[in-house]
């Protein structure tokens, strides 16, 4: 994990840390402040948090697991082995930039497949969203769509189609073909 954007993202990282604590989580790891020595050295001015994962009773009015917090803050919710359950408990939120789903019964992975709401889907891999060649955006109010990064390029490139004839003659590959007048020539019709 990364630096967050700016210290106010740190703050509202520890808010939400915080928020889960209020809701009856049960904190596992809480190394949101980093000790001395897991920072990179030369970086101590960078907005560093470190994980917080907890493990909490699954309940539709729960913000600590609705509100996306964008930092390493992780919630464990146990389901009772269903995958349709575990889909309901998915899609109950609204956001969907990416998820995974680790699974040895490819019914699970692909009822996953077809039924969760997000914008990028792995299957027995961890989600990290690094493939720059894929559409990515989320849906529901993640991201802007599905733009990859060539996508992303496009969308502020001007495309000229430009080609160079270096020889005194136009041969096309249509077959047709033209005189070229230099510049000389020209200044001697007159």
């Amino acid at each position: 994990m990364g630096p967050a954007i700016e210290p106010e993202h740190v703050e509202k990282i520890h808010k939400h840390n915080e928020l889960a604590r209020e809701e009856g989580a049960e904190v596992l790891v809480d190394r949101a402040d980093l000790e001395d020595g897991a920072i990179p050295d030369g970086h101590d001015e960078g907005n560093w948090v470190g994980p917080f994962v907890y493990e909490i009773d699954y309940d539709t009015d729960l913000r600590c697991i609705k509100e996306e917090v964008f930092g390493p803050h992780v919630a464990l919710l146990e389901y009772d082995g269903d995958i349709e359950r575990a889909l309901e408990i998915h899609n109950d939120t609204p956001y969907g930039l990416a998820g995974a789903v680790i699974s040895e019964d490819y019914r699970q992975i692909n009822y996953f497949r077809d039924h969760a709401e997000l914008g990028l889907a792995y299957a027995n891999l961890p989600c990290i969203g690094a493939e720059v060649q894929l559409p990515f955006g989320g849906v529901k109010k993640s991201g802007n769509g599905y733009p990859s990064a060539r996508e992303a390029i496009e969308a502020v490139t001007e495309r000229t189609a430009w080609t160079l004839n270096n020889s005194k003659d136009i041969e096309m590959a249509q077959g047709l073909s033209a005189d070229i007048m230099t510049s000389s020539e020209s200044d001697n019709d007159d």
